[in-house]
């Protein structure tokens, strides 16, 4: 015991609970992750109106800016989460599923307008389904579920590779179709090499 100052120097100190970013700034967390999830619905009705519309060029012009709003939306959570240090593993979950099932189904719709491979949502679908066991292992030995760097190519080449595709239709004149075959084969070589990373890590830590 110190006597000049009555602390008991045995004693540890005691550390304050950690705030969860929830708790530091309910509102702001709520806006990410709608922000988050918002590429959802936008994916679903870019579906509707490459779908339902003639090819023409509003019906481009209004797709391509459904795929920028929805690029837009995945900048600007993260860009958001990181300056208000509203960070969670929870959204490092659900970023990742919404990037997943937004680009599925853009990319299911092009394949039914013949503007990519069936192939690739298939590749796709099965990429994320391995991904998201794989994720379902390193969270059960409390390791990071965020988005690996294989990840971040893979989800720059899709974004890129579904303007490329969508406006196939406007240069196919001078380069022909081939670039179909040639778009689709980089995005499922992308996209399945962008699995070994998780089930590598997911491998990893069963081990451990």
């Amino acid at each position: 015991m110190n006597k000049t100052s009555g602390i008991n120097e045995s004693e540890p100190m005691k550390t304050k609970p950690k705030i969860k970013p929830y708790e530091k700034n309910p509102h702001g967390y709520i806006l990410i992750q709608s922000v988050t999830l918002a590429r959802i619905p936008l994916a679903i009705i870019f579906s509707i109106v490459l779908q339902t519309s003639e090819f023409s060029v509003s019906t481009l012009i209004w797709c391509a800016g459904l795929l920028l709003l929805i690029e837009a939306t995945d900048l600007l959570d993260g860009i958001f989460a990181r300056r208000h240090s509203l960070v969670s593993e929870y959204g490092a979950m659900l970023d990742p599923f919404a990037d997943s099932l937004s680009r599925l189904i853009i990319y299911w719709s092009l394949s039914t307008q013949g503007l990519v491979l069936f192939l690739v949502p298939l590749c796709m679908a099965i990429r994320d389904i391995t991904v998201a066991y794989a994720r379902i292992l390193l969270a059960k030995k409390n390791q990071s579920v965020s988005a690996r760097s294989s990840g971040k190519i893979k989800a720059t080449v899709q974004a890129v590779g579904s303007f490329l595709l969508l406006f196939g239709p406007v240069y196919w004149n001078i380069t022909g179709d081939w670039t179909i075959n040639l778009l689709s084969g980089i995005i499922i070589t992308v996209t399945l090499l962008s699995a070994v990373e998780y089930v590598r890590d997911a491998f990893l830590s069963i081990k451990d």
